[in-house]
Parts: C-alpha cells; sequence; structure tokens
C-alpha cells in the first residue's frame, strides 16, 4: 500500500545527520492539522514525521492516522509516522505491528535504572517485530522551577551514553534547557555546550529537540549544527489554528463548515512550510 520509493527512515536521518539539518515532527490532533502538513511537503517536496501523543490518540486515533499517511505515501509524499511520548508499551507494540515507522517510549518518569531496564526490554520486543523500527527513548523528565527549565533536569553526557549504549536505541530526546509548549514570559535559551558534549559522547545517535515552538531561529540553527535531527512541533500549530479558527468566524457567515476551515488549513500548512524550509536550510 505504500510507495516503494520512498527512503527508509533511517537513511534520512542519516543523511540529514551529514548534512546538519533536521526533519520536523508534527504533533496531527485533527484531520484539518494533518491536511495541512500534506499541503507543505507537497509544496516543498521535504521530507518530516507526523506523530501523536496519547491525548491525541485518544481523540483523533492512531490508526486513522496511519491510514491517512499511508495515502498521502501513494502520492509519494514523505510522510512518516512516529507516536510520541507513549508510556504505554502494549499499545506501541500494538502500532509497531500495525506498521509505524518510529515509536517514543517515556520512561522519564521512572526511577533512572528502572527506565533503563524496561526501555531495554521494550527495544528488544519491538525490533523483534520489526528490524528496521526506530525507537526513541528518554531519561530526563523535563520540568521547571519557577517556570524556568530546571537544570537538574538536563540530559549528562555520561548517562546518555550509558543509556544508548544499554538500550541500543536509535533517538534520544535532550533536555538542554527547551520547554514543552511556548513561554511568553522567559524566552527559552539552550544550552548549547552541552548539547556539544552530549553530541560527542553519542555521535552516531540521532539527537531530538523537544518543545521546537517556542525556540528561535537561530538557536535552533545552532542546535542543529550540535547534532539534532529531528525537532518536535506541536504549539505553533495549534496556536495558529487558534487564532485562524477566530478570524474566519468573525469574518465568515456560512453553513457550510469548509468555507471556515479551507483558509484555516491554508494558513497552518504555511506554518509547517517555514519549518519545512527552515529546518532543512543548515548545510
Amino acid at each position: 500500500m505504500t510507495n516503494s520509493n520512498l527512503l527508509p527512515l533511517r537513511q534520512i536521518f542519516s543523511t540529514y545527520q551529514t548534512q546538519q539539518k533536521a526533519l520536523p515532527s508534527f504533533n496531527i490532533d485533527s484531520f484539518e492539522i494533518f491536511q495541512s502538513i500534506v499541503i507543505a511537503v507537497r509544496q516543498t517536496n521535504l521530507p518530516c514525521l507526523v506523530q501523536l501523543t496519547a491525548g491525541e490518540d485518544k481523540y483523533f486515533q492512531a490508526e486513522n492516522l496511519y491510514l491517512l499517511v499511508q495515502k498521502a505515501r501513494l502520492e509519494g509524499l514523505p510522510i512518516y509516522l512516529n507516536m510520541d511520548h507513549s508510556k504505554d508499551p502494549t499499545r506501541l507494540l500494538s502500532l509497531v505491528k500495525l506498521g509505524f515507522d518510529m515509536v517514543h517510549l517515556d520512561n522519564s518518569l521512572l526511577d533512572y535504572n528502572q527506565n533503563l531496564t524496561l526501555t531495554q526490554q521494550f527495544i528488544s520486543q519491538a525490533k523483534s517485530i520489526n528490524p528496521n523500527l526506530l525507537v526513541e527513548v528518554e531519561f530526563n523528565h523535563i520540568n521547571l522551577i519557577n517556570d524556568q527549565p530546571n537544570p537538574n533536569s538536563y540530559t549528562a553526557p555520561s548517562q546518555a551514553q550509558e543509556f544508548i549504549l544499554t538500550t541500543r536505541a536509535d533517538l534520544l530526546a535532550v533536555s538542554i534547557g527547551n520547554l514543552h509548549g511556548v513561554s511568553f514570559d522567559y524566552p527559552e535559551k539552550l544550552d548549547l555546550d552541552l548539547l556539544s558534549q552530549i553530541h560527542q559522547k553519542i555521535p552516531e545517535t540521532f539527537l531530538v529537540l523537544h518543545g521546537g515552538s517556542g525556540i528561535s531561529s537561530d538557536q535552533i540553527s545552532l542546535a542543529i549544527k550540535q547534532g539534532i535531527v529531528k525537532i518536535n512541533i506541536n504549539t505553533d500549530l495549534r496556536l495558529q489554528f487558534k487564532k485562524s479558527i477566530k478570524k474566519y468566524f468573525s469574518q465568515i457567515n456560512s453553513e457550510r463548515i469548509y468555507d471556515y476551515l479551507n483558509p484555516l488549513v491554508s494558513d497552518i500548512s504555511q506554518v509547517a512550510r517555514q519549518k519545512l524550509i527552515q529546518f532543512s536550510q543548515h548545510v
């Protein structure tokens, strides 16, 4: 059902790592958001991931997103599938069997050693189902002190090396001053020196930056040059959705829902298009 001409996701990550580029990973919680991503990928012919958190999965359902991605792939669009921040290994394994390209097991709330053991067991089981599967992991739960990143939650390079060597994970989500969502009171400042140290310890591992919506373009550029190859984008899409839906409901008088949603989808696609281009320009 998929387009056999699409490159394997691992190959794309490897190429992007060499070329100092990053792949955006867009969270999907509605059909309109997915339509926006399809339009942006069609316009740029650049690859991306789409993904769901547990909450998004409950509302939109990963199986529905899987079918939409397969349809897009028939068109030759390089869109890949990830399950984001899942704490449910049973759910993840069902999606591995379904055909997801990648899954993210988030055991970061567990004790480090327990996380290490359970993550190692999960990866072994998941890759016995699909040896080509990519698995993202994390062991630092991003938390705050006075609404700012807690340095005690930052990723230690030596632990990153141990975690990757033990679990054989493909991707590691790092905590380097990034936040989930967007902070309007405290601009995010990444610890790029720490990121460089992590990258030096595990140069073959694909590093992931969560909370990409609230980070300046300059910092994104520097992070990519220090080894980031996947950047999660969610809040920017949601904020544009909220802004556009208010705008068009106030401007348009119609009983046809698509009269409101078509321009909204176009607006969001421009946000996605900008991320695709921006993240792929850092050569």
